[in-house]
């Protein structure tokens, strides 16, 4: 049966440690090259990670690690998985049933495949009924991160949540009059556009890798494209912020304050997903390069460049 591989897309942001004493021992993560030995790295058992709710205990690790380079793009591939420990329930005995913790060797395990676009820095993350609204987020990050410094990287790796396309910025032209906009932006590698390079490059000379803004003006601020607001939007709109993106103002005759920016886009590719997710075993057939194409083209779809706008 051909099942859908639906997934969400996240920016890679790199996000430094906040200990000063990191800064003249160990190396900040900047390269394509270091993302991929960190990624590489997360993937041993030793990084696992234990989660104990009131009625389960599981477990999350990284495995089945992946790079290669095609003519299309440079990927790598992680798949990440929680393995159920014990979990507490209910079971049939002579009286009836009785609750109990159970567990099973090995244990049963759950998985969602993460596919890393190095040319754009995005992260295709399968979407799964299992894992797609848990933790896994916060469990990805705990391992890559005790890799990265394991490797002795002052760094790690952080993905947020790319909005649907031009989310923020239809949101922020919807207002007639804005008089707050709050957003934390973070520039590792941006892609830049026509709207944001200035922005960058202000960034960039100032020695900054995370801004946060908190513009006001009870008589509104600029809505103008070349002005800042609309720059940092724009950069928001990218994924290349920390959390949620605040607008605060008129819209329509009403105050209104609306936040955005959580919430991944979603793609879907017509594949089978168990062959997708075998990718590191299968990536040299015609097959499997004509699925690498098709994720990145759907990357491309859900979250176009600039260029590609200008095109279309």
């Amino acid at each position: 049966m051909n099942i859908n591989f639906n997934f969400d897309l996240y920016r890679i942001n790199i996000q430094d440690a906040d200990d000063f004493f990191y800064e003249k021992t160990m190396p900040r993560a900047r390269t394509d090259e270091h993302i991929v030995k960190i990624l590489a790295e997360s993937s041993q058992q030793k990084f696992d990670q234990p989660q104990e709710t009131r009625s389960a205990t599981y477990e999350w690790g990284i495995r089945a690690f992946y790079h290669t380079k095609t003519h299309q793009r440079e990927i790598a591939t992680i798949l990440l998985a929680r393995s159920t420990i014990s979990k507490d329930g209910y079971i049939v005995t002579d009286e009836g049933l009785s609750p109990a913790s159970s567990s099973a060797f090995p244990p049963p395990a759950s998985g969602m495949l993460l596919i890393f676009d190095l040319q754009r820095h995005l992260v295709a993350v399968e979407h799964t009924g299992e894992l797609s609204q848990t933790a896994w987020k916060d469990f990805a990050e705990k391992i890559i991160g005790n890799a990265a410094l394991d490797l002795g990287f002052a760094s790690s790796i952080e993905l947020e949540p790319v909005p649907s396309e031009d989310e923020i910025i239809n949101l922020f032209k919807s207002f007639d009059r804005i008089v707050r906009l709050k957003l934390t932006l973070r520039i590792p590698n941006p892609e830049l556009t026509r709207y944001t390079r200035s922005l960058f490059e202000d960034l960039k000379n100032s020695n900054l890798r995370e801004y946060t803004q908190d513009m006001k003006n009870p008589n509104g601020i600029s809505k103008d494209e070349n002005a800042r607001p609309f720059a940092s939007a724009s950069l928001a709109d990218q994924g290349y912020k920390k959390g949620e993106v605040l607008i605060e103002g008129n819209r329509d005759g009403t105050f209104e304050k609306v936040r955005s920016g959580n919430i991944a886009a979603r793609g879907s590719i017509s594949k089978l997903k168990d062959f997708i997710r075998g990718l590191n075993a299968n990536t040299k057939t015609k097959e499997a390069q004509r699925i690498i194409a098709a994720i990145t083209a759907e990357i491309d779809r859900i979250h176009p460049k600039d260029e590609m706008k200008n095109e279309s």
